[in-house]
This record gives C-alpha cells, structure tokens and sequence, in this order.
C-alpha cells in the first residue's frame, strides 16, 4: 500500500518538458538523448559567471579485473594524460588553470565521474577537450609507467587514515561472490609488480578496459552555462556525438556483500587515531530505483534521531557515547548499506553489548509502532523545503551530483532535477519488510575500533590489524527479546518548522553596490552590530555570526581547555532540544578562537531567533545543568583531539609547523594536551562565571532579518549578559622572517608506520596591500600547473604537490608543498630547482596569455557568491579581522588591470628567487619515522634555538660552525646558512615583528571615507565613486 503526495502538492511546477522544479529556481532544463545515446541534462543559468560539465560513467572499480585491483582508478588518471587531438600531458589541467578553472575525478564502486569549471566565455572549448577523453586517449606507454607511481603516492596518502582502512577490512572480508570485496585505489604492486610476475600487461589490460566499459550507452552528460537550452544542445551534439557506442552492457552485481555466515560477528580492529568507535551494519534489499520511496531514509531518520527519547539521548546520559549517525549516503543495485555508527567514550567501550541491546530495543519500539505516516509527511516536507529553496551551488558541484543521480538512479526525464530527493511515496510494507531484518541479529554486523585492541590478523593492502569472530548465539537470543526501555520512545512533532516563509526586504539586482555594505546599527561597550537586509538572494534565510571576545579564552593553555569544555557542554546540553532545529535548517556551530570563541547561526529566517536565544540563555546557565559524567566525556573527547591533532598526514602537520613558526603567541597542540590533566570539574565550575564576566560581541546579521530582528537579538544579549569594559583585542603577531640566512623547522611525524616525507617551502612576501596581494595572486596562477606538471606528473614526486598564495594575517605568503617518499632534503632541492625556471616561465609568457590569467584571476575575484551564507562569510571576514574593507574585491580587481608581467617579474627576482635581496624562506620538514633525516627535538620541551647571522662558507656538507657572535649555526648541503627552529617562543623573541594591518595609501574609497579609526563605513556616506588611487590616512 502506498500514499503519494503529489509534487505540485509540495510546490514544484514542471517546464515544458515536463521536469519538475522549484518555482523559484531561475534556470532552464532540457533532457535530451543523442544519436550514440549518450543521455545528456543540460542547464542554462542566464547569471551565471562559470560554467561546468560532468561526464558519469557507469563503470567503477567492482568492474576491475581481480588480477588487477585498482585497473578503473588507474584508467581515470591516465585519460587526463593526452588525447589525439590535444596530445600535450596536463593540456587539459593548463587551459583550466589560464581561464579561472579547475578540475576532478573520482571512482567508486559502479561509476566513475569527471567534472570541471571554467569561465562562462571558455566552456565550448573545453566540453571539446573534456569529449576527446572518451573519443581518443592516448594511453601512452610513457605516462602509463609514471603515472602508476601517482596512484601508489596516492594511496600511500591514505594508508594511516582510519576511514579508508576501515572501509579496505569490511571490503577485504566480504563475499568472494559479490565485488565489494575488491580493493579500488590500487597500487604499484598491484598495477605493476604483481601484475608482471603473472605475465599480465598492465597498458594492454588499461586499453582493453577502456574498450570494455566506456561507451556511449554507459554515460551521462550534464553542461551548465549561460548560454541558452539550443546553443548547449548544439554544442553537445557537435562535441559528443563521436562518442563511441559499443552497446556495452551496464553491468548488474546480484546478490549480497555478505555471506549468512559471515553475519553475526564482532570486527574488532586497531585504528591509527586515538579514538574509540563501534559500527553496526545491515544490508537492506536495493531501492536505489524507487527514488520515490526510500524506505532506508525514513529508518535512518527515526534511528539516528537526537532528540528526548533517542538511541543517543539514552547513551550520552550514560556516559558511553558522545555521536551517532545512522544510515548510508550510498545504495547500489543489489543491496543498500545500513549502518549506525557510534562515538564512545572509554566507559562506553566495555559496555558495547549493553549499547548493542539498546539499539535493538529501539528497533523493537520502531517495529512494534510501525511505519508512521505523520513523521514520514514531516521529513517529506522538510526535504521539500530544502528543495523548494535550494540555492545555487557551483557549477562544477551542479553538474557532477546532476550526472552521477541521472546515470546511477536511471532517472527519467522529469526526476532529473530533485530525482532522489524528494521521496514522495509513504510505503509501510517496505519499511516493515526492513524493520524486520533490522530486528534479527542473526542480520548483523558489529565492529568496533579503538588502538589497542586484542588482533589476530592483517589486512595485505592497508596492513590494518583485525580479529573477526561470531557473535554467541545465547547473546543473539538476548538481543532478539528484550523488554522495552522506558527511557525510549519515539519524537514528537518538529516545533522548528518554518511557516512564515515571506521576504522582509525587496529584491534588487545584484549589480547594485549596495549589495556589498553592512551597516553598523548598534555600538556601545557590550556589542557592536552589523547588519544587512538582504536584497538579493531571495530566499527567506538568514545568517548570525557572533565572535564571542573575552580575553580570558587564551590567557593560558589551561583556559584555552576550559573555554573549549565550555562551548562543548553548552552544545552538549542543548543537543536534545536543538536538533529538530537542525532537521528544520535552522542550526549552529561553534569554534574556539584566539580572542573567545565564534558562534554561527544559519537557516530559516522564521525561527531562527528562537534558536539563538536559547543558545544565549544557555551560555549563562549552563553550570546549574553541568554534569561530572558530561565533563569526564568531554575533557577526555578534547584530550584524544588534541592528539589526533598531530597524527594529520606528513602535509598537514607541515603547514601546522608553519603557523607554529610564523604566528607568535600559539600554543602547541601538546601543551594544550597537557594541560588537560589541570583541569578539574570545580575548577569548570569556577572559571565559567569568570569568563560569562569579560565578554564582549562582535555581530554580523544578514539576510532576511530586519531592524525589528536585530533589536530582539540586541535585547536578548543585554538581558542574559552584563556589559563589561572593554577587554583588549588579543592580537596574533606575525614575525618577520630573516633574508640573512633560511629558516628551517623539522619535525618527525608521530604516525608509526608512516612512509611520507613532506616539506613546505614557505616564502614571506610582506604585508599586505591590495596591488602586492594582486601580483602575488598572479604569479601564483601562472606557476601552479607548470609546478604541478613538473614535481608531480613529470619527476612523480608524489600524489600532493600543490603551490598557493595566501594571506595570513595580513602576511602575504608564496608555498610550494610537495609530500613524497623522497626525503625532504630532495624535494626541497626539487623545489629550487623548480624555483630556478620560473624566470623563464614568466618570460616565454605571450601577452594574450598573460592577459588571459589576469582575466581569469579578475573573473575570480568579482565572481558572484551563490549562497547567502557564502556572502555572510565574506562580510563577516572583514568584521572579525576588524579591517571593514567591504569592497575588497573592486579594489583588488581594479588593481589588477594595472599589472605588468614586469611587476611579476620584479617579485620573483626580489622575494623567491636564490639571492634574492628580500627573500624570507622557511622550510618546514616533516619526516616518516624511520626516515634518514634527523628532525629537531619538540619544540613543545626544548628551550634553545640554533641559529646563525652572517656566516657564510663553501662546505657541501651539513655541518656546525660558529658565527661572528659565538652562536651554534648550521649549513645546508650547498653551504648555506640555516637557522634551525627548535623552540618557537626563543625564535618569535629574537624576530623583528610585522605591525598591526593598515589601510595602503593606495586604498580606493567609496564617496568620503570616515576616519573613525576603523576605516569602516556608517550610513549615508555617499555612493560609490568612480574608483581612484588617492592618499587617504591609514590608522
């Protein structure tokens, strides 16, 4: 039996084709199926300023050969390697790069998806570069052989990550019937040694796949653009019509992941990360085509469901758990993945057959209850709501989520919009059928994961250790029958849910400037306010930031710990009530910063201040309602975090060491580890009151929020909290890094069996100003391909190879990172030497070309934000860095009309370049563990630092020697001074500081600009000027 509410009935209309679509969605769809039968879903958005496409095609890597794991993967590296027509390796990578574009790629289990962006004005050419991929590759024998090295590097990346290697361990234990147990990344064992000890052609295997799955008849096109519905059927009739069809057959896995007997049994494995987890899994029969059902959405809702009477409620309570999350983003053909994951604690992980028992206690409230059809039509229309005003996201995510729905879920024409989002149809008999699986535990799968758990076994790709044994029979039969748990039931209706749906401002186009500025509405001691009526997104939405500032936050490591338990446990304890306002898109998050701690509030308009005085009236109350066992939960969660924290990949912990070297006044995440041992539930309890004494708030308000709003908000701070004096910014200094001689930091990573080196060349440039920050950003787009062809798809250095421009502070920086195997004195000379030729670069560019990366670098700049949250975050970075700079993005533009590749030039030869007058160089290195190289002690327990000033010398080898001014130095292998960072607060002390941001003289003004010490602008100052240089005072 089924009950359907119709689309109409929830708001959608339907264009001439018969797609539905929300009536507020301003683009255009056609679906259309050309001569090869290549489907294709084509979106014309007139206001867009980029384009995108995406290519599905249904094949992934359960189709790898078994004698080849990671053939599928391997096979979408190499088609970005060369075609006949655009023969040239990584053209297809540089022509993105030149017109403001960017690509990817990724395989998984059935399907394989390629996807870009580019400017509007280059989108026929590429979608004609993108067609060559599945016309006529080269798969040429040279890239062939270099390019199994990046898939090795790549999956070197993930080797220590915890989710992969769970992933690879359920994989590696399934049924040799079905193909999930295939392993996907591949390697280059598995794509070349192994493969030639059992005489098979890795190259012949790559063409034979390639012949086998990537036809016509197994792919989807999506285009995005701004041109109209005929001129983008054109373009992808001329461009895809050669598209071979080779009828190949998309091919169908029957069956299940799982064996019976490999069900009932408890995983136990060992994981990187200090953390503790346990993972229940069912496997549901497939509705991956009933898109309009989705039973396993309505079980995943009711079972991951947060509020009074949860799963989770129960076991926060407890002590044993601190999340939960319940069902799978993924369906295949032949089943559907459902799991329930849980975070614990150390308490909870030696009660896991107690948790177990209350999931299944749960699921036999839900079966006993049966499929309700109230909570089904509210989860229903939430989703509509979502739908009904989604706003535009980039095109490269549009068309890639479009293509992989259309070819995964065989949707039909008028689904291709909201197809998989909108389950319109109540079916209680499936959902029954699935409830009474769920209810056997003779169905299930349990794992659980924390570091030092008692093994047996190892896992060949991944080297994951793992026991596996079935669950006893007389537990199931516990399991099966338990009695109800009153502390259990089921939710209630959603109080969040938005009625008043209307608009508070009137719309104006987005060309306006007006569009840009805030207003300052309210300043006195307690708050300052910023606010904007939104004008121009037209959805009825809303964005709060609030930076919380109190200068106690980061006064010392052990109140940095207790401003951090305090956020958690305000979270924590309005958990229950705040998650309906999550399911109704009414929600927040928190983050510890140096100067308090940030609260962002987002969502519907019509609610949202509920939320937001709750919030606040917790932060004021929430010692009556601290608990010991919450506080032991959190500290401890805090503790492993802090950990965790350096057990990032070799890369991460490289541009972590950066900030460590560079920013004064941080603390290192082991002292702030450390100090939890310090922290005590009185000493919470005293400092809470304390802190609620020093705050002070800096507010953004925007979006379809009024004057009226902005008064309640106003109001509700000043009723919870007193307004104290005004506490000093606490500011974060960002040291001047010597041109005498370069700055080394080495570190070892903390993973055991890690295999990765990286290094981070980190130049400092110097302060900001909009002309300097425009050169660099240029420069930056010049070089980024050429670096990533030559460290990467050329010399195979390693799957992370990546230069960038950024801002840090008001501290303009150049980095080039590379992660590799190679040790971090070869890729910091491969980096040099790189270095070397960018003289060259820049010289042998065209003036159309350079011309051609400052359009695109300008395109970028003035692109429009497709979310009003994005363009929240946008006016909120102004506020919280305290610059007020709304119209940064006209002044940057305007000041790279003015650039000449001579401007580039003298950047490189001043700041990068060996010898260079003003070149700041620091080389962060972090090594594998069992690496030759030899990393400084901790900075977290050293108290020296080695240096050197003026010594020079012509010695090859790394050796000490000593200054003019008696202090221990080294040299590099080619003799040059180095200073050797070994204790971050000695090195911040006898570094030269860079002062505070300031307005550039060449800043451009808007009408009069107010010299109120903020550079700020307050209402009624006049309109936007024709943009000029002038010589306004700087504060």
């Amino acid at each position: 039996m089924h009950f359907e509410i119709g689309m109409c009935e929830l708001g959608f209309v339907r264009n001439g084709q018969g797609i539905y679509h929300s009536p507020h969605d301003t683009n255009h769809y056609r679906v259309l199926t050309l001569p090869n039968t290549m489907r294709v879903v084509l979106i014309s958005d007139p206001a867009t300023q980029q384009a995108g496409g995406a290519v599905t095609v249904m094949a992934g890597y359960w189709s790898d050969p078994e004698e080849l794991p990671g053939l599928a993967h391997f096979c979408e590296h190499m088609l970005f390697l060369g075609t006949e027509k655009y023969p040239e390796e990584n053209g297809y990578a540089a022509f993105l790069s030149a017109h403001g574009g960017s690509h990817n790629a990724y395989t998984a289990q059935d399907n394989t998806t390629y996807f870009f962006e580019v400017q509007q004005e280059h989108l026929e050419h590429t979608l004609d570069r993108l067609a060559q991929f599945f016309i006529a590759p080269l798969f040429t024998e040279s890239a062939t052989a270099r390019e199994m090295l990046a898939i090795d590097s790549e999956n070197n990346n993930n080797l220590q990550q915890d989710a992969w290697r769970f992933s690879q361990i359920q994989q590696h234990l399934g049924s040799r019937d079905h193909p999930y147990h295939k392993y996907g990344t591949g390697n280059a064992e598995t794509l070349g040694k192994d493969a030639v000890a059992a005489g098979i052609d890795t190259r012949a295997a790559l063409l034979k796949f390639y012949q086998d799955h990537y036809s016509a008849n197994k792919m989807v096109l999506t285009i995005l653009g701004r041109e109209d519905l005929d001129t983008l059927q054109k373009w992808a009739e001329d461009k895809f019509s050669a598209v071979q069809n080779r009828n190949c057959k998309v091919q169908v896995f029957n069956g299940k992941p799982f064996t019976p007997d490999q069900m009932a049994t408890r995983l136990q494995v060992q994981c990187v990360m200090d953390g503790i987890s346990m993972v229940l899994s069912w496997y549901l029969p497939s509705n991956l085509k009933q898109h309009q059902t989705s039973p396993g959405s309505y079980l995943g809702h009711m079972i991951g469901h947060e509020g009074p009477g949860s799963i989770l409620a129960l076991l926060k309570k407890k002590g044993w758990a601190n999340f939960l999350m319940a069902g799978s983003p993924e369906a295949f053909a032949d089943f559907e993945p459902m799991p329930i994951t849980i975070g614990l604690t150390p308490e909870g992980l030696d009660h896991v057959n107690d948790i177990v028992a209350i999931i299944y206690q749960y699921i036999h409230m839900l079966s006993e209850a049966g499929p309700e059809q109230w909570t089904w039509e509210e989860s229903l229309r939430l989703n509509a709501l979502s739908a009904l005003y989604l706003e535009k996201g980039s095109p490269s995510a549009t068309a890639m989520s479009t293509s992989q729905r259309v070819a995964r879920l065989a949707l039909s024409d008028e689904w291709v919009v909201l197809g998989g989002g909108i389950p319109n149809q109540f079916d209680p008999d499936t959902i029954r059928s699935h409830l009474s699986i769920l209810a056997n535990p003779a169905n299930m799968r349990l794992a659980v994961l924390a570091p030092d758990l008692t093994v047996d076994s190892v896992e060949p790709y991944y080297g994951t250790k793992y026991s596996v044994q079935p669950i006893a029979p007389e537990l199931l039969k516990i399991w099966a029958s338990l009695p109800k748990n009153p502390d259990l039931f089921l939710p209630s209706a959603n109080p969040f849910i938005p009625t008043d749906l209307s608009l508070k401002g009137p719309v104006v186009p987005r060309n306006s400037l007006a569009f840009d500025l805030p207003t300052l509405v309210e300043e006195d001691a307690q708050m300052k306010i910023w606010h904007k009526l939104d004008t121009s997104f037209n959805v009825p939405k809303a964005s709060i930031f609030m930076n919380v500032c109190t200068p106690l936050a980061y006064s010392s490591p052990e109140n940095h710990i207790m401003t951090f338990l305090f956020v958690e446990l305000v979270k924590s304890s309005l958990n229950e009530y705040t998650y309906d306002a999550g399911l109704a898109s009414a929600s927040y998050t928190t983050e510890v910063i140096r100067t308090g701690f940030q609260i962002l509030f987002l969502g519907y308009s019509d609610k949202l201040l509920v939320l937001v005085e709750k919030v606040l009236q917790r932060l004021t109350d929430v010692v009556a309602v601290l608990d010991l066992t919450q506080f032991d939960m959190y500290l401890d969660l805090i503790k492993k975090n802090k950990k965790n924290a350096m057990q990032n990949p070799a890369y991460q912990i490289a541009l972590y060491y950066d900030r460590m070297t560079t920013a004064v006044g941080r603390f290192h995440h082991d002292e702030t580890r450390a100090a939890c041992s310090k922290v005590t539930y009185e000493g919470l309890r005293a400092f809470i009151p304390k802190l609620l004494a020093s705050l002070n708030f800096d507010i953004l308000v925007h979006g379809n929020l009024n004057q009226q709003d902005v008064a309640l908000l106003k109001n509700a701070i000043q009723h919870n909290f007193k307004a104290p004096p005004i506490a000093k910014v606490l500011q974060t200094p960002t040291v001047i890094l010597p041109t005498e001689y370069e700055t080394h930091c080495v570190r070892e990573s903390r993973i055991k069996d890690d295999v990765n080196n990286a290094t981070a060349s980190v130049f400092q440039i110097g302060r900001a100003s909009y002309r300097s920050a425009a050169v660099l950003d240029l420069l930056s787009t010049i070089i980024a391909q050429p670096f990533m062809t030559q460290l990467r798809t050329q010399e195979q250095l390693g799957y992370i190879v990546t230069s960038a421009s950024s801002d840090s502070a008001g501290v303009l920086n150049l980095t080039f990172l590379v992660q590799s195997e190679k040790s971090v004195e070869y890729l910091d000379e491969r980096i040099e030497a790189f270095i070397a030729t960018i003289p060259t670069i820049v010289a042998e560019l065209s003036d159309e070309t350079l011309q051609e990366h400052i359009a695109a670098n300008i395109a970028a700049v003035l692109q429009d934000d497709k979310l009003l949250f994005a363009h929240s975050a946008r006016l909120w970075g102004q506020i919280a860095a305290k610059s007020y700079r709304f119209h940064t993005q006209l002044f940057t533009a305007q000041a790279l009309q003015t650039i000449t590749k001579r401007d580039v030039q003298e950047l490189v030869s001043t700041h990068i370049l060996q010898g260079a007058p003003q070149r700041r160089k620091l080389s962060v290195r972090v090594t594998a563990p069992h690496s030759d190289a030899k990393p400084q002690p901790g900075a977290e327990s050293s108290d020296a630092v080695a240096m050197t000033t003026t010594t020079t010398t012509t010695t090859t080898t790394t050796e000490a020697v000593t200054t003019d001014v008696g202090k221990k130095a080294d040299v590099d292998s080619k003799g040059a001074p180095v200073l050797l960072v070994d204790d971050f607060a000695a090195f911040h002390k006898r570094c030269s500081l860079y002062p505070d941001p300031a307005y550039e003289a060449e800043e451009l003004v808007l009408g009069k600009k107010k010299q109120d010490g903020r550079g700020g602008f307050r209402p009624g100052e006049g309109k936007l000027a024709n943009c000029c240089y002038c010589c306004s005072t700087t504060d």
